[in-house]
């Protein structure tokens, strides 16, 4: 594939799913710290409303309603399908950019630590 075009394709796949992706980005590590969940006790934390409704959105798909049931959006995962397959393909460009554009060793060295070190931490909390 020639670079420019490469290049072309990294960009805007990377722009049109960017706001997609900060927001799973954001919404994924406040829950991570259940930050999105209503303690039992009253006096215990009690997350915001626009995080819980964000929080929805992300598990769920739709935007939770504390008087409607409301369904999840088909449509909605769907698109972030989409997204996954567009952020896989702008990662492997990049990836590709990285060889073209700097020494192999570089790029592989963090390849390799950036698949070692999450596998290590998980391993290292047991």
């Amino acid at each position: 594939m020639n670079i420019k075009v490469m290049r072309s394709v990294h960009l805007y796949l990377g722009c049109f799913f960017a706001p997609l992706l900060i927001f799973f980005i954001v919404t994924g590590c406040w829950q991570m710290y259940d930050l999105h969940q209503l303690r039992k006790s009253s006096q215990g934390y009690q997350p915001p409303r626009i995080v819980r409704v964000l929080s929805g959105i992300h598990l769920h798909q739709q935007i939770l309603s504390e008087t409607a049931k409301t369904k999840p959006s088909p449509t909605f995962r769907y698109f972030v399908v989409l997204m996954s397959f567009g952020v896989l393909v702008t990662t492997m460009l990049g990836v590709l950019m990285a060889f073209k554009f700097t020494q192999p060793w570089i790029v592989w060295g963090c390849l390799l630590l950036g698949s070692l070190i999450p596998v290590l931490l998980l391993w290292a909390a047991r």
